[in-house]
Parts: structure tokens; sequence; C-alpha cells
């Protein structure tokens, strides 16, 4: 009953705040950022952005890289328009699960997200690319890949689905934590492992001897503390987000995937948008993800450290397990080339090649 009356609230948000995009109309949440005095600098610049309020809806916490872009771009547009637009944010499932927010920036009824790339699946196939296990040898080869060309073909990818991508960031990888000590990957056999509703997420556990169990990750927290899960996998910064290193005894460092990080809006509000107030978005956009990737790794050491001081263990795999990790992805391969098509992989895995180099 709780969980219903819990989706119930969270759609009539979605709904109330529908009219709210670019009307010019306020919100009742507190804005990210004040207008107070900034009406001058906009008369001063004599540039025109037109009145909008736009919401931003994610389900992770506001200690996170995501929040804490999206707050930065909502402070920079709105210092910038003069006061003209603003940003309302939503964190923590506000407005609903993943699916249900982004579907609803998608219909236009929110106008910004941001979740990483496995969340877009559903809605721009192309994203669960980035679903294939061991794709990066390193957090500094993923950034570059995010930085070079080929996020001109994702976002080729996103607008055909009615996204517009403002811009990427990462969390480092996902790691598994979990409850039952593994040291080794023959300790994973039987444990329930909480994935994303996601075919290839579940294909890979289930290849690693987990039980996979899909999960909406709203329900994540009590799942762990009530038991009916033995583990789950998430980056730093969502497991410290959502305190899970008060149910969890053990992170197993698996840099399983990368979590690359969407900013994301509405195609058809930006592309409606006039010439300088979409050069303006894109430029406040930019800086904001500047501004993520400058703090990204000390968030990312910090939040570990909150993990060590609750208690959770460390524990790294051997070199020969994760071996075995890459082995077991091929699963994931298999389903992605037939999917989506050998062209699209390959030539993601030649962007990738081409970063190492």
């Amino acid at each position: 009953m709780k969980k219903a009356i819990t989706s119930i609230l969270a759609l009539s948000m979605v709904l109330g705040l529908a009219a709210c995009g670019s009307s010019g109309e306020s919100s009742s949440s507190t804005p990210a950022s004040s207008t107070e005095g900034s009406s001058a600098e906009a008369s001063a610049t004599g540039e025109d952005y037109g009145e909008y309020d736009w919401t931003a809806a994610m389900t992770v916490a506001e200690t996170t890289t995501n929040y804490k872009m999206l707050e930065k771009f909502a402070q920079l547009i709105n210092e910038k328009s003069g006061g003209s637009i603003n940003v309302e944010l939503y964190p923590g499932g506000q407005l609903g699960n993943t699916t249900e927010f982004t579907e609803a920036v998608i219909g236009g009824s929110i106008d910004i997200g941001t979740g990483m790339t496995t969340d877009l699946t559903d809605f721009v196939p192309e994203m669960g690319l980035f679903d294939m296990p061991n794709l990066f040898d390193s957090v500094e080869q993923m950034r570059g890949l995010l930085t070079s060309d080929y996020q001109d073909t994702l976002n080729q990818y996103c607008e055909a689905a009615g996204v517009h991508m403002l811009g990427y960031s990462d969390a480092g990888f996902r790691q598994l934590t979990t409850n039952k000590k593994v040291e080794s990957l023959s300790d994973l056999n039987g444990q329930k492992i909480r994935v994303m509703t996601n075919n290839y997420h579940i294909a890979y556990w289930n290849a690693l001897g987990a039980a996979a169990t899909p999960m909406q990750f709203t329900e994540v927290f009590m799942g762990l503390q009530q038991g009916s899960i033995d583990g789950e996998e998430n980056p730093y910064m969502n497991i410290v987000g959502n305190n899970f290193q008060e149910v969890q005894d053990y992170i197993v460092e698996t840099n399983h995937l990368g979590h690359i990080i969407t900013f994301f809006m509405n195609n058809d509000l930006y592309q409606s948008l006039p010439d300088n107030t979409k050069a303006l978005v894109d430029e406040c956009a930019a800086e904001a993800v500047e501004y993520a990737a400058g703090i990204a790794d000390e968030e990312i050491e910090t939040d570990k450290q909150i993990c060590v001081d609750a208690g959770c263990e460390i524990i790294t795999f051997s070199p020969e397990d994760m071996v075995t990790l890459k082995e077991k992805a091929q699963v994931v391969y298999d389903m992605v080339r037939e999917n989506l098509g050998d062209e699209k992989v390959d030539a993601l895995l030649n962007a990738i090649q081409e970063v190492q180099a």
C-alpha cells in the first residue's frame, strides 16, 4: 500500500509540473539559485533569453555528482539569463523512478533529467552499448571517449529518440556491495544481487553465478535492510548517497561497468528555444560538465573513505578472477551485437581503441 501511495504521489507531481516546463509559472520546490538582484544584469547586456521555469528530475541523492552538476547548471543559467531562466531540482525520486521520470522527459512533462546511460536503454537502445562489461581499462580512457568525436554519434542516437544530450560525466566504475564475503568469483554463487531492470545486467550477473534480482533503485535500501537481497552494484557515489554502507559489510571492486552520467533535455523543448537561449544552455551545460569532471575523483575517494569508516571491508579480486569476469561478460557482448548490430558495436570498440592509442 505504501508503494502504491508513493507512486500515485510521484505521478501527481509529474502531472502537476507538466505546465511549468516553459510557461514561466513557478513551482513550490526550492529554486537552485536566487534571482534577487539579477534583473539589472539582463538589462545591462541587452539579451532577451525569454522566461522559463524548468524542472529537473533524478533518483539519486543531493550528495551525488549528478545533483552537483545540475545544481551548477541551474545557478549558471539563472545568473547569466539575468534571472529569467529558473531550474528546479527534484532529487531522490521525487518525480518518479528512473523509468517514470525518463519517460516524462521524453514526453515533455519534465524538462531535464540526469541518470546514467543504462537508464536510457529502453528509449535509446544504443545506450546499451555501455552495458557491455569491462569496456574500459581505466577511468581516464572512459573520459577520453566521452570527450572524443564519438560523442556526436551518441547525440544522434539520442535525438532520434526525443532526447537532446547536454553532456556526459562519470562517477568512476560500478562496484559490488554485499553482506556475504566474496573473496573469489566462486563466492558469488547463488547470491541475490540487485540489478537494474536491464536484460544485459541480468544476463551478466547470472553468468557470474549470482541470482540477478531486478529492482527499482528507490527500493534497494529496504531490500538490503530486510535481507530480501544480499547485495547490489553501484558506484561509490550512489552507495554513500543512499547509505548502503550502513546495511552492507563488503565492497568488492569489480570495476565491471563505467558509471557514465547523462545530462539531457526534452529535444522538442531544446529545438524550440531561440538561438541565443540555445547557446546559453549549451554554454552553461558545458561549464557544469567541466565542474563535475573536476570533482569526480575527489568525490570517489571521499565516498570510499566513508564506506571504510562505516566498517565496510574493501575487497579486490585476483588478476585471474578479473580475467574470468571479462570472459563471462561475452554473453552480454553477444546480446548487444544481436540487438544493435556489429557495425554499432565495432564503432564503439574502435573509438575506445583510438582513445587508448
